[in-house]
């Protein structure tokens, strides 16, 4: 039995507890003598009091960064559906928004095909069998990081036909579609921990 000054215990816990900003808890079953076993009992416990808000502080963050990092499939022609008349609505000239749109389409089903192919073409390597085929890829697995580029360069191209105020809009406007059809799994993640 190891013969423990209890007061001084009691404050350098009480001290301890401070550095975490929590309140201290019981330390009624410390006493005077006790052996090693009990201390390490009482450590046992007052390491996991201490620890469980942090755990669940890191695990909330640990959730985050997971679904921060899903990256879910949209279908692709509920989205362009909307898309095209949100810019039919925009521009007013259907045959203006059906080249733009056709000419973003191709960049960005190029730029899914090169990211995950990790194949860079050039112009002159790009044929209508690859933009095809880079096409069908798009709509079969089209994510949300693929219609967030969309979303980009369809801006750049819409503000030419408003303001910088009406810029904020269309990014709006084109965000709200994306968010609309984006059907996300880990939204429940917190309930699982």
């Amino acid at each position: 039995m190891a013969n423990l000054d209890v007061q001084r215990l009691r404050k350098n816990l009480l001290k301890y507890y401070g550095k975490f900003n929590l309140l201290p808890a019981s330390t009624y079953e410390l006493s005077s003598d006790m052996d090693s076993s009990n201390c390490a009992a009482i450590i046992d416990d007052i390491t996991s009091y201490l620890l469980k808000p942090a755990e669940r502080n890191i695990r909330l963050e640990l959730s985050q960064i997971f679904k921060d990092s899903e990256n879910p499939e949209i279908p692709y022609f509920e989205v362009v559906m909307d898309i095209m008349q949100f810019m039919n609505e925009f521009v007013g000239d259907p045959h203006t928004v059906e080249l733009i749109f056709a000419r973003v389409n191709n960049d960005v089903a190029r730029k899914k095909l090169e990211v995950e192919d990790k194949v860079y073409y050039t112009n002159e390597e790009w044929t209508s069998e690859i933009a095809e085929s880079a096409m069908q890829k798009l709509r079969d697995m089209g994510t949300e990081r693929d219609y967030q580029l969309m979303v980009d360069q369809l801006t750049d191209v819409l503000s030419h036909f408003t303001s910088e105020e009406g810029k904020k809009t269309v990014r709006m406007r084109l965000n709200n579609i994306i968010k609309n059809h984006c059907q996300r799994e880990l939204d429940n993640l917190d309930m699982h921990l």
